[in-house]
This record gives structure tokens, C-alpha cells and sequence, in this order.
């Protein structure tokens, strides 16, 4: 009764996209706040003509309290992302049904060609501003965002020449409180601005304990069965960035770096049992340790950036980058413990030029991608039975963007990538010889999006735009053969996204309401039992709802609202006879908050999410019935005068529940519990 009515009373209103009602004293309004992850340059949120949500930095400190992890941040926080799976892993996690694209300061996290699914979680959030997300496929970036796209924009420095912030805490299971679940972190930042310089750095670093559920039993150290854990492990996160203004600051230039490692070393792991996960309590976690490389996590990014805000009238940004990520997966008794790594290097030119026409000004953003990515799959203790690949990726794109005084505002444009792909003689798991060769993938993209301004304070906006990805090749060539993916179309995958929304903004309350369908010809799934990749084609639609509203003057409440349906065709017939995985296709989701802030030296925030029941019509892996469960988690910050006092409390009531993707994949090695009720607390001061 007590969660039932905690969670009306904060989701009155449909919910909110949480990031826009941080500051008590001061509102942040949708018309504050700068995108730039919409069409490359930045844009109001209110001017946006497509979905986004911004998890602003104040957001990203007090969900920090609750949770590390950027992918149960994302879940709490943003509507059309599935319930994270509270693992190392995204897998399973998707975003309007589809995967993202996940990119830090610009630069791909993801990897496409074989994908291990671990980009959003190599970043520590002490190292991230905000983060912008693109709901929806979009070919703005390109390169994989089929789903929509996940902009992680990192720390960026404060005003004054030394600005120092230091963070030390713990946290612990109150399920187990004298066992081993004790977690302790310490963080650091410096930034400044001398002159034309500016500066930021910091770094992180966190020793995770064991995970206890709500009966107090030891969650497994890897709870999704070789996809990746976090508990008994390490992390580290270096970043900085070194920047020079000059020409009277129309010209800059920037140097970036981030170090991210996480690290398993558990002496528990998860054991098969018999019988229907369902009907079983949880999986165990038994003694013992199988791995012959400790799993993990290791991403290492580089970036210099140029730009010039006045070139022959022109803005122009430039951007290298270089990034190395690795990807080590649990071992699992009787199979082969195996690594993904994917190293690129690559470059963006945007450039905007304005045409300040008396009767209809617009704006042409246009330019070109370039993008090597050498991604290959090994084993740590056996034969490699998987193929390596290089690919050369080349894009250019033209976006035309059209304000029509107060009436609104259209967007459209074109952008055409050519991929090669060099594909490695490997040996399958069967012992035969697979001769590789070049894949090569020529594809137009186009787009379409408007926002009608029908009073200062609702517009309505919606569009078409397109999405395309290889669609992890590698996986397919693995699964099948070399010859069954000479055929481009029949392995990459095309997306056709369509989206009708209205949104709503003024001194009290913000809202928007959002329709989405998309289909592809090549959507991916896995076969239950063999957990082959299937290429088949699908639809899926869904609605979308976010709400925030200040009801006193110290609080405000909101959340959001998820609604996904999503049919794949098995037979290549026009007939959609079955429904996709809940592994695709989540449940219901329904995100609420409350925000109070009574004094100056106190603020405090309930939150609450609630998953849905979903039992689907479908013979894919990740079929499982999910049962609804609801998390309500609780934040508090203190000034204490010399600092802030930070205290979290994840799962405040005990609830006993089983993530989305442990129920969904119904495997009994991987049909683990989620955390019970674990607190933490922190002190944090900054001069």
C-alpha cells in the first residue's frame, strides 16, 4: 500500500523528463537548455524538432547517489529506454526498441561490427556534464544509430582560474551489512580559465563489493551469465581536457583525453540449476571462480578539436579522434571465455553556414565522416572461432534547417554512407575453413522534421528520418558463413522512423506527448536455444510521455511514461506473426519523482520506477514472462558548511524483484535477483 501510494502521489501529472526541473531556486525551462546532439550544432530544446531529453549535471550527482551506472541512470531518467539489466553490460537495453548509438564528446563507443554492448558503461558519471539523447533513429551521426543516439558530453570547466571538487564515500548493503558488500569511492576535478586557456581534469575511482538481494543472499558476480558484472570489482576513470582561444576567440582549439578501466576479481560465480527459472527462487552464487582473465572493461579515447566561429561566414568545428575499447566477457563452465576489441580512428567536419535571407532565412549544416574501426573477437583460453574485420567508412551529409518567423521551423536533409568492410579467413566452431573477403555497403539516408510554434508556449513536431547499421556482421558471418553475407542488404540493417509529438512549456509545468513507428526489413533477434543471430523483418510503434510540474514553491514532481509494441515477421511473408522479445520490446514503464528542497541546506528526492507485465507471443530468445516489479529509491543532500553531506538509499522499501532481462531470458544461469536495499553516503566540498 505504502509503494502504491508513494508512487501515485508522484506521478500525478504522467511524468517528466527529470533533467528539466533541477534547481529549486531557479526552474530550468526546455528553452535554457542547448542540444547539440539534434543536427550537429546547437540548438534550444524548444527549437528541437525531434524527441530528446537532456540528464543535466545536477541530475547526474543525485542519480550518482543511487546509482554508478550510466545505463540505470538512463533508465531512470529517459522514456523509450529499457529497465537497465544492473550489470557492466546494456545487453538487452534498448531504446525504442532498437540499438543506439553511443558516443563520447562526439567520438563512437559502440561497436557495430561485433557488438559487446559495454558502451555505456565506460564512463564514470563523476566524468560526464550531461547527457543528450536523441530518441529515434537519426543519420546525423551515423554510423549505427538505427535507434537513436546517446551523446555523453564530458565535464567542461568553471569559471575562475582553480576550481577544486573532492568526493570521497561508501556504500553498503543493508541486506548484509557486516558481509562483503562494502563499496568505497573517491573522486577529484581541477578546472579553470587563465587567459585563452581553460582547463578540467579529474579522476575516479571505485572498489565495488559483493551484491546482496532483499533476502540477503550473495547476487552472482556476473547476475546475466557472461555478459558482464559489477560487483567484486574495480574502477578507474582518468579524463582532462586543454583548450586555446584566440583570434579574438573566434578560433579554438582543444585536446582531449579519458582512461577508463573496470575490473572483476570475484571469488563467487553463477551456477546452472535445473528446472524452470520461473518457478526457482534465484540462481546462486557458489564458491569459485572460472575465469581465466578477469572480466572487464577498457576504453581509451583521444580528441583534438578545431574550430572557427566566423570562416567566410561560416561556423566550422574539426574533430580527430581515436578510441580503443575492450570488452572481456565471464567465462562459463564448458564454453570458451572470449574478448571483443575495437580500435578506431577517425575524423568529423561540421560546418554551418547561415543565409540571413530577408523573406526566409536558413541555415545549411553540411559535411563529411571518416571512420577505420579494426574490431576482432578472440578467446583467452582456446581456439578463436570467430572472424576479425577493418572497415573504411566515409559519409557526407548536407542538412537544410528553415525558420519560418514565428510560425516554425523545418529541418531535412540527405546523408550517404559508404562502408567497406575487409572480413578475415577464420575456422568455424565446427573445424571447417571460412574464406573471408570484402563486404561493401553503399546507403542513401534522408530526413524530414518540423516543429509548428502554435502558441509561445505548445509546439507540436514530428517527422520522418532514416537509420542504418551493419548490424553486427560479425556475429552473422560467425553464425553462418562468409558467402551468406556477400548479399549487403540481407545482413545490414535499414530503419524507417516516423514520430508525431506535442510538448508543452511555462512557469509551472512542462509536458509532451509523443506517438513513434518504425520499421526495417533487416531487424536483429537471437534463436532461443542456439542464440544465433536472425535477421527478419519488423514494426514497431509505441507512445512516449513526460510531465514536470512545481506545485509549491520548494516542490516539484513529474516522471515518465513508456509504452512499446513491436511484431517481427519469421516467415518473410507480410504476415507479422509474432511479437519481438521483451529483450527488444520492454514492458510498460512508468518513472516518477518527487523534488523537495524545504531549506537552502537541504534537498531531497524520492523517485520511483515501475515495471510492467509482458508475456509474448514469440519462439526468440528473451521470451520470458516478466513480471511487474516497482524500485523507489531515496536522495538527500546536506550543507554542512564546509562541504555537502550526500546520502542515497537504493531500493528504499526491500522490494524483492528480478531485472527485465534476467526474467526475459529465462535462462537458469542468469535468473538472478536485483540488490535489496543498499545505502550510501558521501561528503563532497569544492572552493
Amino acid at each position: 500500500m505504502l509503494i502504491k501510494s508513494l508512487f501515485l502521489g508522484s506521478v500525478s501529472a504522467l511524468a517528466v523528463t527529470s533533467a528539466l526541473a533541477q534547481d529549486q531556486d531557479e526552474v530550468q525551462f526546455t528553452d535554457t537548455i542547448v542540444v547539440e546532439a539534434d543536427n550537429r550544432v546547437e540548438t534550444p530544446l524548444d527549437e528541437t524538432t525531434r524527441s530528446v531529453t537532456v540528464v543535466t549535471r545536477e541530475e547526474l550527482e543525485k542519480q550518482r547517489s543511487v546509482t554508478r551506472n550510466v545505463a540505470d541512470i538512463l533508465a531512470n531518467t529517459t522514456p523509450g529506454f529499457s529497465p537497465s539489466n544492473e550489470a557492466l553490460t546494456d545487453f538487452g537495453q534498448t531504446l525504442r526498441g532498437r540499438n543506439f548509438l553511443t558516443l563520447i564528446d562526439g567520438v563512437p563507443q559502440s561497436t557495430p561490427l561485433r557488438d559487446g554492448q559495454r558502451a555505456l558503461n565506460s564512463i564514470d558519471p563523476d566524468a560526464i556534464e550531461r547527457i543528450e539523447v536523441i530518441r529515434g533513429g537519426t543519420a546525423a551521426f551515423g554510423f549505427g544509430a538505427t535507434g537513436g543516439l546517446v551523446n555523453i558530453v564530458t565535464r567542461r570547466p568553471e569559471d575562475g582560474s582553480l576550481n577544486v571538487t573532492a568526493r570521497a564515500g561508501t556504500e553498503v548493503s543493508l541486506t548484509n551489512v557486516v558481509g562483503d558488500s562494502l563499496t568505497y569511492e573517491a573522486a577529484a576535478e581541477l578546472s579553470g580559465r587563465t587567459g585563452a586557456i581553460d582547463y578540467v581534469g579529474g579522476g575516479s575511482f571505485v572498489s565495488r563489493g559483493a551484491g546482496f538481494d532483499a533476502d540477503g543472499l550473495r547476487i552472482p558476480a556476473d547476475p546475466t551469465g557472461g555478459q558482464g558484472g559489477i560487483w567484486d570489482s574495480d574502477s578507474i576513470n582518468v579524463f582532462g581536457k586543454l583548450g586555446f582561444n584566440f583570434d579574438d576567440d573566434l578560433q579554438r582549439i582543444q585536446l582531449g583525453g579519458l582512461y577508463y578501466n573496470t575490473e572483476q576479481d570475484s571469488d563467487f560465480a553463477q551456477i546452472s540449476f535445473s528446472g524452470d527459472p520461473a518457478r526457482d527462487i534465484r540462481t546462486p552464487a557458489v564458491f569459485g571462480n572460472f575465469n581465466p582473465v578477469n572480466p572487464g572493461t577498457e576504453n581509451t579515447n583521444f580528441t583534438f578539436e578545431y574550430s572557427h566561429q566566423d570562416l567566410f561566414g561560416s561556423t566550422v568545428k574539426a574533430q580527430a579522434y581515436y578510441t580503443d575499447l575492450e570488452a572481456v566477457f565471464g567465462k562459463f563452465p564448458g564454453f570458451l571465455q572470449t574478448k571483443i576489441e575495437s580500435e578506431k580512428l577517425g575524423g568529423r567536419l561540421t560546418i554551418n553556414t547561415p543565409f540571413p535571407l530577408d523573406v526566409l532565412p536558413f541555415d545549411v549544416t553540411w559535411g563529411v565522416d571518416l571512420l577505420t574501426d579494426d574490431t576482432t573477437q578472440t578467446a583467452t583460453d582456446g581456439p578463436n572461432f570467430s572472424p576479425s574485420a577493418d572497415q573504411f567508412a566515409i559519409a557526407g551529409f548536407a542538412q537544410l534547417d528553415v525558420r519560418i518567423g514565428d510560425l516554425g521551423k523545418i529541418s531535412g536533409g540527405v546523408r550517404h554512407e559508404s562502408i567497406s568492410v575487409d572480413v578475415s579467413n577464420f575456422t568455424n566452431e565446427f573445424g571447417a575453413q571460412v574464406q573471408g573477403g570484402t563486404l561493401k555497403f553503399n546507403e542513401t539516408l534522408f530526413n524530414l522534421t518540423g516543429t509548428l510554434f502554435v502558441t509561445d508556449n505548445i509546439d507540436v513536431y514530428g517527422g520522418f528520418s532514416q537509420g542504418f547499421t551493419v548490424a553486427d556482421i560479425l556475429r552473422s558471418i560467425r553464425d553462418g558463413s562468409f558467402s551468406q553475407a556477400t548479399e549487403a542488404e540481407g545482413e545490414a540493417q535499414r530503419t524507417d522512423n516516423f514520430e508525431l509529438g506535442i510538448r508543452y512549456g511555462d512557469d509551472v509545468f512542462d509536458g509532451s506527448l509523443v506517438g513513434f513507428y518504425s520499421k526495417s526489413d533487416n531487424g536483429t533477434t537471437f534463436e532461443a536455444g542456439s542464440i544465433d543471430i536472425l535477421k527478419q523483418p519488423e514494426r514497431i510503434l509505441g507512445v512516449e510521455a513526460t510531465a514536470s510540474a512545481r506545485v509549491l514553491e520548494d516542490l516539484t514532481i513529474g516522471g515518465t511514461f513508456s509504452w512499446l509494441r513491436g511484431k517481427v515477421d519469421t516467415n518473410d511473408d507480410g504476415d507479422f506473426n509474432e511479437d519481438l522479445p521483451s529483450t527488444r520490446i520492454p514492458p510498460v514503464k512508468i518513472t516518477g519523482f518527487a523534488d523537495y528542497q524545504p531549506f537552502n541546506w537541504w534537498d531531497a528526492r524520492i523517485q520511483v520506477t515501475h515495471v510492467g507485465t509482458r508475456d509474448p507471443d514469440s519462439t526468440a530468445f528473451g521470451a520470458g514472462v516478466v513480471n511487474s516489479y516497482t524500485v523507489v529509491d531515496l536522495y538527500s543532500s546536506f550543507d554542512v558548511g564546509l562541504g555537502d553531506l550526500e546520502v542515497g538509499i537504493q531500493n528504499l522499501l526491500n522490494n524483492d524483484y528480478t531485472p527485465l532481462y534476467n526474467q526475459a531470458s529465462a535462462l537458469p544461469f542468469s535468473y538472478a535477483r536485483g540488490p535489496g536495499i543498499t545505502a550510501s553516503v558521501a561528503y563532497r566540498v569544492s572552493f
